[in-house]
């Protein structure tokens, strides 16, 4: 369990609860936790503020050619790593060639594949990253024609395929992060768990990792300044009931609420003081299969997306989740009110009457399946067959199933379910990602539901090359009417963070996206003063 609480005048530790078991921590590969530890250890050439702009990181500045097809960042003056070593702009070309490499099974490097040579590396040894084949010549012309070039020590140049304005956006992630090679290579594909091959750049520098806790330290090199406190002490505590009783110990300050206990905590005198929202850019949507009758006919959808009762659905199945109508997070460009679909269940009816099934009696069956073993699990199985029943009059079959075999069945349109429960979070504050995951052939959506409109994709693709914002905004706010219109999913909620966080904590934002703890955007500024 996490040490003894530090008293009055001591250095001051964050105790954060990890509610999962300990994670793989590749930090160019890891795409949970990312707040949490890797962008703490790390900084990326940009960074985002407390409300999403893409601000300064490593890099003090950057420019576009005339042609947006090369972007330059400059690196800060005498740069270093938390070890005193330099950082030099061959760091970071290291690490986006070492994203973009078979070798490195990283889902998701699709996202840098607007770089010259990005895409030709990743698919050199093969269609599976992380299993290449063979080393080939193939392989070895595609490192020498990456498009990413080290022009002296503070100065890398990108060459992109085309105008990407985002491209900055982008840089604040896991693959602009500057690891270090000489402390990887040698390590295998295990290297992170040595904490002493944790040197970064980032606020704070991991010191330990052992089964149970991941410990951090303030790194004084840091070029943004002294962070308030003197470390983090991440103790793995999967169980939501033991780190309760830590907490309530003063074992920890800070717990995640898990939202079928947020009730009882808003109840109680004392711990609904102490519960704290942090928004989160994140999109829950139940997805058809358009590929499966009876999803593939569009009044069946808009049927099933009228009958949702999102208000209701929020306030007793998920009490961290906020109705939504739309696919980009508010805060994001492109984000858009609309009505569409909103619940109805007079139109509900209405369009499974003018489907080509004509009513309920006529559709095939549908089936929800649900991971087994849970009980709330259960409880969202058995709200969801009762909503459409009492609207629609459509009677849904409920499946438990083992969470290996819907792993399974999500992987392609072919053996994926009818319908399912999913949701896209990131940490961009650009609507690129958002817009793309529903492309043609995306690998996120698209290409596992069989959705697939040209229209839409010519928008996207209009927006992610134009270099005028407000027009760019326009062209991701028309794209997502007509995403909207298609409905190829009923668009739900987004959902908070909920902790439960001890008064002593201090220096965080309740509004800014994606807060963690400390959080992307205050990890400076959060402090701790615990009574003497």
């Amino acid at each position: 369990m996490p040490v003894a609480a530090t008293q009055g005048g001591g250095p001051k530790i964050l105790r954060v609860q990890w509610a999962s078991e300990m994670p793989n921590l590749e930090p160019q590969t890891n795409e949970n936790g990312i707040s949490d530890l890797t962008l703490l250890n790390y900084e990326g050439l940009t960074r985002l503020d407390q409300e999403l702009n893409v601000v300064p990181g490593a890099a003090e500045s950057w420019e576009f050619d005339a042609a947006g097809t090369t972007i330059t960042f400059h690196l800060r003056p005498d740069l270093t790593y938390s070890d005193g070593s330099p950082l030099t702009a061959e760091r970071f070309r290291y690490a986006i060639k070492r994203r973009c490499d078979p070798h490195l099974t990283s889902w998701g490097a699709n996202a840098l594949f607007d770089i010259v040579g990005c895409e030709e590396l990743n698919r050199s040894l093969g269609s599976t990253p992380g299993t290449p084949t063979a080393d080939s010549a193939a392989y070895e012309a595609a490192k020498a024609n990456l498009g990413v070039r080290a022009l002296d020590d503070r100065t890398l140049e990108i060459e992109l395929k085309q105008p990407a304005p985002y491209f900055p956006a982008l840089a604040q992630w896991i693959g602009f992060i500057p690891v270090k090679q000489e402390l990887i290579e040698p390590g295998g594909a295990e290297w992170w768990r040595d904490s002493t091959n944790w040197i970064g750049n980032g606020p704070f520098q991991v010191t330990a990792i052992a089964p149970d806790r991941i410990t951090l330290a303030r790194n004084e090199r840091y070029w943004g300044g002294r962070a308030n406190l003197d470390g983090i002490e991440y103790t793995i505590v999967p169980d939501e009931q033991h780190a309760l009783d830590a907490y309530t110990r003063g074992d920890l300050d800070v717990v995640y609420a898990k939202f079928d206990l947020i009730p009882q905590f808003e109840a109680d005198p004392a711990l609904s003081r102490e519960l704290v929202a942090i928004p989160t850019l994140t999109a829950d949507v139940f997805q058809f299969n358009l590929t499966k009758e009876p999803f593939n006919d569009k009044k069946v959808r808009e049927a099933f997306a009228y009958a949702f009762d999102r208000e209701t659905y929020c306030k007793t199945i998920d009490y961290t989740c906020r109705p939504v109508l739309s696919w980009i997070p508010q805060g994001i460009p492109g984000h858009i009110d609309t009505d569409a679909y909103a619940f109805d269940p007079a139109k509900a009816r209405a369009a499974l009457a003018a489907s080509s099934y004509g009513g309920p009696e006529r559709l095939p069956g549908i089936t929800w399946y649900y991971v087994g073993g849970d009980a709330w699990n259960l409880r969202q199985a058995e709200w969801v067959r009762d909503q459409f029943h009492q609207v629609l009059g459509v009677q849904l079959t409920l499946q438990p199933i083992t969470s290996d075999e819907e792993d399974a069945m999500l992987n392609d349109a072919a053996t994926r379910q009818q319908m399912t429960d999913t949701y896209w979070w990131s940490g961009l504050a650009d609507p690129h990602q958002w817009m793309q995951d529903w492309t043609c052939g995306d690998e996120v959506f698209a290409a596992a539901i069989g959705y697939c409109n040209p229209a839409y994709d010519a928008l996207v693709a209009q927006a992610d090359r134009e270099r005028d914002p407000e027009k760019r905004i326009a062209l991701a706010e028309e794209s997502q009417r007509v995403l909207l219109a298609d409905a190829p999913a009923i668009f739900t909620y987004t959902f908070d963070n909920i902790f439960l966080t001890k008064p002593d904590v201090t220096g965080y934002s309740r509004s800014a996206p994606n807060q963690s703890w400390p959080g992307l955007a205050t990890p400076l500024t959060v402090d701790i003063e615990r009574p003497a």
